[in-house]
């Protein structure tokens, strides 16, 4: 199988910053759901910036802290577009290839030397992470009688966590792909 060529970022940030970057971003996120929350029915502003800030505040963050706690060093953060822009039509493509998107860049040496439970674990991490983000908001928000929180949660439980899951599970250098094989990795 060919090697993934791997997206030449923007800009990249030091494991600091991107952490500090993107737990700000974390926090505004739950402010804003939380004010969302606070304002009712007329909070669905609120609730929509809430899940915008936390979507480019939670998958490369979750890497990070599950590859840690599990002794995978980590070198930074690359700033860049989707890492899979063939996956959109071209419209989208243009789009998801311009956002500003975070990628927790492994220490490769750390990534060899862990074993083959860490290595899933931290590839699921951020999968798992964006999924439990997108539910969280819009199910908080519909718990508290935001309007549109049911249409968002059956948007983001259904299309679009559907889309992030398949996409990094039937990619072969999605995270879960990866994720599998490294378990698989361990049971030969």
């Amino acid at each position: 199988m060919p090697t993934r060529k791997r997206v030449t970022p923007w800009r990249t940030l030091s494991v600091a910053q991107g952490n500090a970057l993107q737990i700000v971003g974390l926090l505004g996120a739950a402010a804003l759901a939380w004010y969302a929350g606070r304002e009712g029915a007329r909070g669905t502003r609120w609730m929509v910036a809430s899940r915008l800030l936390a979507y480019f505040s939670e998958h490369a963050f979750s890497h990070w802290l599950v590859g840690r706690a599990l002794g995978i060093r980590f070198t930074g953060y690359g700033l860049h577009g989707t890492s899979h822009p063939r996956l959109y039509p071209p419209g989208a493509r243009f789009f998801f290839s311009h956002l500003p998107l975070l990628s927790a860049r492994v220490d490769p040496a750390s990534l060899r030397a862990a074993s083959p439970a860490a290595r899933a674990a931290m590839y699921a991490a951020g999968t798992i992470g964006t999924v439990l983000v997108g539910l969280a908001i819009p199910a908080y928000a519909r718990w508290r009688g935001v309007a549109g929180a049911r249409r968002m949660l059956v948007a983001s439980g259904g299309a679009t966590n559907a889309f992030v899951v398949l996409s990094e599970a039937l990619r072969p250098g999605g995270d879960l792909s990866r994720a599998w094989r490294a378990l698989r990795e361990r049971a030969e």
